[in-house]
């Protein structure tokens, strides 16, 4: 068995899951610059999946948890459990680093917090079209279990600005902040992301990080620094 294989089996044992599909699995762990290089597909359309039905699995986990939580610390904790800093640690946990495959440009420096973070987004899009919902969801709970347990809902990180835009819209009862890539520099082991973020029709912000996370959590910080002059 090569390393790499290695590296992959020892994902699935942390997953507690054997893909059926083992190019999905090879696929989600592929960066878009080893992709670049190799002419295949990167993980990226993967990662759409998995943060999508992640957010979906973890709010579900915390309105079964926390029966009397209202919404704003229900909001509160889903970030803190999707935000870069835990689901990198969760892909540590797994091994998805030893798993990457990465091209030429990155592999000297190896992978940040916000690249373990899409590809953790990445294999759990890949488990779930691979094992279904049900396996999804198990899976989330198993990972980010132990993470929910240690939140405490009145100490939750008020200032993450996502969230403190959400929950302003969700009280004044406006449709929810859209966020939207407004352009990409820089080479694909270098990528700054640039997003603004739209309210009530209006984008109010923008901003730009080394991940997407990053670069929306920017453009909110952004759009919180002017709503108070517009708000009704």
């Amino acid at each position: 068995m090569s390393d790499r294989e290695e590296a992959l089996q020892t994902l699935q044992e942390g997953l507690g899951y054997t893909f059926r599909d083992w190019r999905l699995l090879e696929q989600a762990v592929r960066h878009r610059s080893a992709a670049h290089e190799q002419q295949v597909d990167s993980y990226e359309r993967l990662e759409f999946l998995g943060d999508a039905a992640l957010s979906h699995a973890v709010g579900a986990m915390l309105f079964a948890a926390w029966p009397g939580a209202a919404e704003g610390p229900l909001t509160r904790a889903r970030a803190a459990l999707v935000r870069e800093a835990t689901l990198a640690e969760v892909a540590r946990r797994l091994g998805i680093g030893d798993a990457l495959e990465l091209g030429s440009g990155l592999r000297d420096g190896g992978a940040g917090p916000a690249l373990l973070a899409d590809a953790l987004e990445a294999v759990l899009g890949a488990l779930l079209l691979d094992g279904g919902w049900r396996v999804f969801q198990s899976t989330v709970r198993r990972l980010l279990g132990p993470s929910m347990r240690a939140l405490d809902a009145e100490q939750l990180d008020r200032t993450e600005p996502k969230s403190v835009l959400q929950e302003l819209a969700q009280k004044r009862a406006w449709p929810l902040p859209v966020y939207r890539e407004a352009a990409t520099r820089g080479p694909a082991h270098a990528r700054i992301y640039v997003y603004e973020v739209e309210l009530q029709g209006r984008v109010l912000g923008q901003g730009e990080g080394s991940s997407k996370r990053a670069a929306q959590q920017a453009a909110a910080a952004a759009a919180l620094e002017v709503l108070p002059p517009i708000l009704p």
